[in-house]
């Protein structure tokens, strides 16, 4: 019976040993899973999002740029390595950066309520430039998470690589990560409409330019004076603005944005149609030293538009310019005395070339006269009265006595504004006069010309009527 005793006491003793080395192997799992938790809360965790934001200082001098090479891992949890030795990482969100845009900096693996400088490194050894970013303090866990501005001292066509560094104040902790500049990369942009007339109004969309820059809009080209210059905003894009479908060669041609700070370009094709302008002429027939005006449409908005006589080329003889519609109205011009009968006008646009033309008639001068008196007997003393010639214009009077006989010139007068005489000239019939006397008047710049037929009686019989000395014109009825 003791023996048995003694054998049942030995076994529990020996299973009390088992319980225990299973509870110490329980333990040591259960502190070795801790650490991983505790390192993957203090290393990893910061870096796929979880933000604890933090501002601070602008570094203050001492700053520097060399990173400490980090201990090697000390677990590998699904493959992946975990600094379980607590070294520090930074990482630069998003990667790849334009100037001006919003860049998030995370860091994790620095003491906590330390200070960390951040700086951008560009270059490398003696011709290396730093530039301070913005300081940060580690929370509890040694984490940080920060946004700036990334630096706009940088070229169009720079598209280099920047260092950007996180260092502990007072410690050997420093991360690094790089950022490349996107500076010169394509935008991307997107026109309500791919076919159109210059002066047509389209809305454009584009993205993935620099906040805030200027866009430069050009058609057909990719430099010059802008079509339109646009301001992206603080994504760096541009929503459905209004724009004029620019001046561009008749066919497929292209809309080029070029941003002016990132150098960043986007293009689309875009169809451009011929313009039909027209012309609106009022009156289509006149007189000379009368006005023509004109209306047009269809040109492109903001340019000149040249006017040309009977010719597309050669000196205009004016120019107009249209409204933001593309459109003009003219007083228009007068007429001069030298145009005689159809003649044509031609409208061309300076920039776009688009031309039309339209004609008009310029009606001759058909003027009428009378004498004082239809008829009378040789001696008699007349005056003349017309009508219908040029304005203040020198008319001059021609006599011929009989049929077939030679005209004289035997008087001048001057019409009023409206082409008008009363009772000027004078002029007495003379002795051999016959029948009659045909007077011819002749407008001097008009070149209207009025006859008139003065019946002579007769008179039995000779008639003493003085000769007229001949008539000397006036030099201020030369026309």
């Amino acid at each position: 019976m003791a023996n048995a005793v003694r054998t049942r006491s030995a076994q529990s003793v020996q299973e009390a040993r088992v319980r225990a080395r299973q509870n110490w192997k329980r333990l040591a799992i259960l502190a070795v899973a801790l650490f991983v938790v505790v390192n993957l809360a203090r290393s990893v965790l910061p870096t796929l999002g979880v933000k604890t934001p933090l501002g601070g200082q602008r570094p203050t001098s001492g700053t520097t740029t060399q990173a400490g090479t980090p201990p090697p891992a000390t677990a590998e949890v699904n493959g992946v390595k975990v600094l379980g030795s607590g070294a520090p990482i930074v990482t630069v969100d998003p990667g790849i950066v334009r100037p001006d845009m919003p860049v998030t900096i995370v860091g994790a693996g620095f003491d906590p309520g330390s200070k960390i400088d951040i700086v951008m490194t560009t270059g490398t050894g003696k011709k290396a430039k730093t530039t301070p970013l913005a300081t940060a303090t580690g929370d509890r866990y040694g984490s940080f998470y920060t946004t700036i501005k990334f630096p706009s001292n940088s070229t169009a066509t720079d598209t280099s690589t920047r260092d950007i560094t996180a260092q502990q104040r007072g410690a050997k902790k420093v991360a690094k990560s790089q950022a490349q500049l996107a500076a010169g990369a394509a935008g991307v942009a997107k026109l309500s409409a791919v076919v159109g007339r210059p002066g047509d109004t389209v809305t454009l969309t584009v993205s993935g330019f620099s906040p805030g820059e200027e866009l430069a809009v050009y058609w057909g080209r990719i430099n010059g004076t802008p079509g339109a210059v646009l301001k992206a905003d603080s994504h760096g894009a541009v929503t459905k603005v209004p724009i004029k479908v620019g001046v561009s060669a008749v066919g497929t041609t292209s809309v080029v944005i070029v941003g002016q700070k990132s150098g960043a370009a986007a293009s689309l094709p875009f169809q451009v149609l011929k313009l039909y302008p027209s012309i609106a002429l009022k009156p289509y027939a006149v007189k000379a030293m009368n006005p023509v005006g004109f209306s047009g449409k269809g040109f492109v908005p903001e340019e000149r538009v040249l006017v040309r006589l009977n010719s597309a080329g050669g000196a205009p003889i004016m120019a107009l310019q249209t409204d933001g519609a593309g459109a003009f109205k003219s007083g228009g011009f007068i007429v001069p005395y030298q145009l005689k009968g159809a003649q044509r006008l031609v409208f061309t646009g300076e920039l776009s070339g688009a031309t039309v033309s339209s004609s008009f008639s310029v009606l001759p001068y058909m003027p009428m006269a009378r004498t004082s008196t239809y008829g009378g007997s040789p001696g008699t003393s007349i005056s003349f009265y017309g009508s219908g010639f040029g304005a203040n214009e020198a008319v001059h009077v021609y006599a011929a006595k009989g049929k077939g006989a030679k005209p004289q010139l035997v008087g001048a007068f001057r019409t009023d504004a409206a082409g008008g005489a009363r009772a000027v000239g004078r002029y007495t019939i003379p002795g051999d006069a016959g029948d009659a006397v045909l007077f011819t008047l002749v407008g001097q710049r008009s070149g209207g010309t009025a006859t008139v037929t003065f019946k002579v009686d007769n008179s039995a019989g000779p008639v003493d009527v003085a000769p007229q000395p001949p008539y000397v014109l006036p030099p201020d009825l030369q026309n």
